[in-house]
C-alpha cells in the first residue's frame, strides 16, 4: 500500500527546458549578446547534464559547476565573455521563472489527500521553494525535500533514508518515487526500496536495463497507477 509519493522537481513538475531558455534569452539580451535559441540551448544541455551527472556520482559539487558551468558554453560557443559573471545573473533569473509542466497542477491536486506528497530534488533549497511556490504548487506539497538540505544528493541512498526520516511510520516499501531521471529518480528510488514510475516524457525508447516499476510519457497518466 503507497502511502507517500515522492515527485521530482526539474523536468517533472516545472519545465526546466521551457524555463531555462526563457532566462538565457533574458541573461544574453541583458549582457547585449545574440541569442540563437536552437543551438545555444542544445550546447547547453550539452554541457550541463553530464556536469550534474557528476553530482549524481559525487564526483562534483553544485558550488563546482556554477563556477566552471558557462565558462564550458561559452568556450563551445566560441563567445569571449565572464561565465562566473553570467551565471550569478542566470541563476537569479532561474529562482523566479517557474512553468509547471503539462498536467503538474492536475495531479498534484489529485494526489493530496490520497498520499503524502513530497517534493525531492538535486538543487538549492530557496530556488525549489520559491519555484514551487510560484507555480502554485507548494501548497499541496507537504514535504519538500531538497539537497542542498539533506546533505546528500540524489540517487544516493543517504538522500532518500533523510527524507523518510521525516516521515515517522512509513517505510520505503511504502513510498514511490516519480521523476524523469533513469539515474537519480529511478535508480536512487529502486535502491531506496521504493516503487518507481519513469516520466519518460521525451518517448526516447526504454532502456534494456530499465528498473522502472511504471513507465509513463505523460502526467496524467499517473492517475490510472494512483
Amino acid at each position: 500500500m503507497i502511502k507517500a509519493v515522492f515527485l521530482d522537481v526539474d523536468n517533472t513538475l516545472l519545465d526546466f527546458d521551457l524555463c531555462a531558455v526563457r532566462v538565457m534569452r533574458q541573461c544574453f539580451e541583458e549582457f547585449g549578446l545574440a541569442f540563437e535559441t536552437s543551438m545555444y540551448y542544445d550546447t547547453f544541455t550539452r554541457i550541463n547534464n553530464p556536469l550534474w551527472e557528476q553530482i549524481e556520482r559525487g564526483e562534483l559539487t553544485r558550488e563546482e559547476l556554477f563556477k566552471v558551468r558557462w565558462t564550458l558554453i561559452f568556450r563551445a560557443l566560441g563567445i569571449d565573455f565572464d561565465g562566473p559573471t553570467f551565471e550569478k545573473r542566470f541563476m537569479a533569473l532561474l529562482e523566479t521563472t517557474a512553468v509547471p509542466v503539462p498536467g503538474a497542477p492536475e495531479l498534484v491536486s489529485y494526489l493530496q489527500g490520497k498520499y503524502t506528497l513530497c517534493a525531492a530534488s538535486n538543487a538549492f533549497y530557496e530556488q525549489q521553494i520559491r519555484r514551487l511556490t510560484l507555480a502554485g504548487i507548494a501548497p499541496y506539497l507537504a514535504h519538500i525535500f531538497v539537497s542542498e538540505a539533506l546533505g546528500a544528493n540524489k540517487p544516493d541512498i543517504a538522500f532518500f533514508n533523510a527524507c523518510l526520516a521525516s516521515l515517522p511510520g512509513i517505510r520505503a516499501g511504502e513510498c514511490v518515487m516519480i521523476g524523469d531521471s533513469l539515474t537519480a529518480d529511478i535508480a536512487g528510488g529502486v535502491n531506496a526500496g521504493m516503487q518507481t514510475i519513469w516520466f519518460n516524457h521525451d518517448r526516447i525508447p526504454v532502456p534494456a536495463d530499465c528498473r522502472a516499476t511504471y513507465i509513463v510519457d505523460s502526467l496524467d497518466e499517473i492517475r490510472k497507477i494512483l
